[in-house]
């Protein structure tokens, strides 16, 4: 290993890119995200619900379920609808012996005001409301219809895992986007954007759902802070 590594094989482990703000309105913009279509909305839904909520992968999307959901909606004293994300289990906190001093992961997501046509709050009303009477109770996307027939826009079944874990690469691909981008990218998106907008660590872990420092791992630095950093050794 040591002699591969000076040669510089193994060195660089792959890693899911966290997706901009520019690549985000590229998916808004090209029509790739939004609700005129059953899979417009299933897609946008996973989309919003991983950046939001920073979920990992394609398991934590596959464990929601609509019946005791860990995603509820509440209005403030404002006013202001929100949605509330409350963990059970995950990747960190399986739910065993090993996880019982573990802190439950609870995530706010407030309505988007300023620009409605892409408010997470929206968009799980839509959802909610395309979907069946009668509803798998252990499960929350459920598979889009090719011909939905009035108000029904989704199957009485579970989307599958590859189907849910291949879904933003799938988004991005479409989007022409570069770079390694997949479901593990939101999570990703979602520390990095609370990094730039200068939150507490402590914080982050929070919504992240990381244990100790491991948070650091999803932090990305971007050009513009190396390269201001750069400049201030050089003072």
């Amino acid at each position: 290993m040591k002699e591969r590594a000076k040669t510089g094989l193994g060195t660089h482990k792959k890693k899911a890119q966290e997706i901009s703000y520019d690549e985000e309105n590229i998916l808004w913009e090209k029509g790739i995200l939004g609700n005129s279509t059953p899979q417009k909305l299933l897609d946008t839904t996973i989309y919003l619900f991983g950046r939001n909520f920073a979920l990992s992968a394609g398991k934590e999307h596959r464990d929601l379920r609509i019946e005791n959901s860990q995603i509820s909606e509440h209005t403030d004293t404002n006013g202001d609808s929100y949605l509330v994300y409350r963990e059970d289990v995950s990747k960190s906190n399986k739910g065993g012996l090993k996880s019982r001093k573990y802190k439950q992961k609870v995530v706010f997501a407030y309505e988007n005001k300023e620009n409605p046509e892409r408010c997470i709050v929206k968009f799980y009303r839509d959802y909610i409301s395309h979907c069946p009477e009668k509803k798998p109770k252990h499960a929350f996307y459920l598979k889009p219809l090719s011909k939905p027939t009035g108000q029904v826009w989704f199957a009485a079944m579970p989307v599958g895992i590859n189907m849910l874990t291949a879904t933003i690469a799938r988004l991005c691909k479409e989007a022409g986007l570069k770079g390694f981008k997949s479901n593990h990218s939101l999570r990703a998106t979602a520390a990095t954007r609370l990094y730039e907008d200068g939150q507490d660590e402590q914080l982050i872990s929070e919504i992240t759902g990381h244990k100790s420092n491991a948070v650091r791992e999803y932090k990305r630095t971007n050009t513009e802070m190396k390269r201001k950093a750069n400049q201030d050794n050089q003072q």
